[in-house]
């Protein structure tokens, strides 16, 4: 379900012009599994962002301009997770809290456990075993195999 803010855009609208503050944050009420909160994003990368696609801080900018999570990136400069496509040189929402779908590193996503940046693959999930950790950016809900999305609890910093 997409909500469409005040301003005329929702959490689906991707466009090649800027339609909102950058860092813009739409929160959505969902039945029965808390709010998701969305913020609004330039893809800065050469690549584009697809469902599952962790996003980061770009480290040339002070801005909310995101690239493709490099390999082992630190959780505080995890921006969300992507939920639709974003080309490259657009600007969209990506989700950075609620129940979202997460891409799996080459390791798959286990059940039950903290999620980090994947030291496989860019943009990619892996979970961790230290059950008490403070660098995680999610809780898996599920299990799923590698490259796969899974349905997962996010909270990024970024």
């Amino acid at each position: 379900m997409a909500i469409t803010t005040a301003a005329g855009i929702s959490t689906t609208t991707v466009t090649l012009d800027q339609q909102a503050p950058l860092g813009f944050e739409l929160v959505v009420p969902t039945a029965n599994q808390g709010e998701q909160v969305w913020v609004y994003v330039f893809n800065d990368d050469a690549a584009n962002f697809v469902l599952g696609t962790i996003v980061a801080r770009d480290a040339a900018t002070a801005t909310y301009d995101a690239i493709i999570a490099p390999v082992n990136a630190p959780t505080i400069r995890v921006m969300g997770v992507a939920q639709h496509l974003i080309a490259a040189g657009s600007y969209g929402f990506v989700q950075k809290k609620g129940i979202a779908e997460v891409l799996a590193d080459t390791g798959g996503i286990a059940i039950n456990l903290p999620l980090v940046v994947g030291n496989g693959v860019a943009g990619t999930a892996d979970t961790t075993g230290v059950a008490a950790t403070t660098f995680a950016f999610g809780f898996s809900t599920e299990a799923v195999a590698a490259t796969n999305a899974a349905t997962c609890w996010i909270n990024c910093p970024g």
